[in-house]
């Protein structure tokens, strides 16, 4: 009987100390996101030109790539995480499908696609002309 009680002990143990540990991870990650956030509100970590890119005379314009980067990679982020926090129990972290890694890979490189264009292809071009 005292080796059940013990097993029933060690099993509240880890259940607590796994509890405890996503308590604690879970108020470190919305430390970091508070301190982000007030920083930006506050002008500390500026996000001018986070959605511009350089066009062929060296003005700032909107990319729109950027944006759609942006908003993909932080859905898929925001996804993960849900996923995370819905079942912190599990012993592995949850795996992402994989329809979702080719989406945000296509999504990556789109973009990088069209960075190269900008900043290799359309130069040699211009040298062409």
């Amino acid at each position: 009987m005292a080796g059940g009680n013990l097993s029933s002990t060690v099993d509240f143990d880890m259940l607590l100390l796994t509890r405890l540990t996503f308590l604690a991870v879970s108020f470190l990650t919305l430390g970091f996101a508070a301190v982000v956030l007030l920083q930006i509100v506050m002008g500390r970590i500026s996000l001018e030109g986070l959605l511009d890119t350089k066009d062929d005379r060296g003005r700032m314009s909107f990319s729109p790539a950027r944006l759609q980067l942006l908003i993909f990679t932080v859905a898929v982020a925001g996804r993960y995480l849900h996923a995370v926090f819905v079942n912190p129990g599990q012993g592995s972290l949850p795996s992402l499908p994989v329809s979702v890694i080719a989406a945000l890979g296509g999504s990556h490189a789109v973009y990088l696609g069209g960075k190269a264009f900008t900043s290799f292809i359309q130069p040699l071009l211009k040298n062409l002309e």
